[in-house]
Parts: C-alpha cells; sequence; structure tokens
C-alpha cells in the first residue's frame, strides 16, 4: 500500500507538473498571439500614417501646380483685360470724332436745304 500511495504521489506530481505546464504553454501561446497583434497592428498604423503623408504631400504638390496656373491665367486675363480697355478707349475717340462729323454733315445739309428752299 506504501508503494501505492507512494505511485499516486508520483502521479499527482506528474499531473500537477504536466497541468501546470500546459497552463504555460496555454498563456505562452495566447501572450504570442497578442504580441503578434499588437506588432501587426502597429505596423498597419505605421504604413498608414506613410501613405497618408505620401498622399497629401502629392495633393499638396498638385495644389501648387494648380495655384500657379491660376496665377498665370489670372496675369494672361489681366493683360486681355488692360488690352480691351486701351482698345475700347480708341473706338471711343473714334466714335466721338464720327459724331462731331455727323453733326458737321447734318448742320451742312441743313444749310444745303435752306438754300434749295430759297432758290426753289
Amino acid at each position: 500500500m506504501t508503494t501505492l500511495l507512494a505511485a499516486e504521489l508520483d502521479i499527482a506530481r506528474t499531473t500537477g507538473i504536466a497541468s501546470a505546464a500546459l497552463d504555460i504553454a496555454q498563456t505562452a501561446t495566447i501572450a504570442s498571439a497578442a504580441l503578434g497583434v499588437a506588432v501587426a497592428a502597429v505596423v498597419g498604423f505605421v504604413g498608414l500614417g506613410f501613405y497618408r503623408a505620401r498622399r497629401s504631400t502629392a495633393g499638396e504638390a498638385a495644389y501648387r501646380v494648380l495655384v500657379e496656373r491660376v496665377v498665370e491665367a489670372e496675369g494672361r486675363t489681366a493683360e486681355a483685360t488692360a488690352a480691351t480697355a486701351e482698345e475700347l478707349t480708341g473706338l471711343r475717340a473714334e466714335l466721338r470724332g464720327t459724331r462731331d462729323e455727323l453733326t458737321e454733315v447734318k448742320q451742312r445739309l441743313a444749310e444745303l436745304e435752306r438754300l434749295l428752299s430759297q432758290i426753289g
């Protein structure tokens, strides 16, 4: 019986050690999985940050090109507006001259009509 009791103690001790080893292995597996998920999340967030930074930089470069185009277009528009204003000023001067000539022609026509009415 003593041998049986000693064997049971050995089995209980071995079972306890095996159970403890199994618990440690499960804990290590869970910790490794959690660490792997954490590392993957950190790598993912860092990658996402780099991606957003590159997109932002590319967007900023495109925005700068767009701003340069707008500035150039505004410059061309200002030049065209100035040229149109000069042309309109010239046309106004010509219109004034034409109006003066028309007034003179009307006066001469009135004089001719008066002369013709006196003759006729």
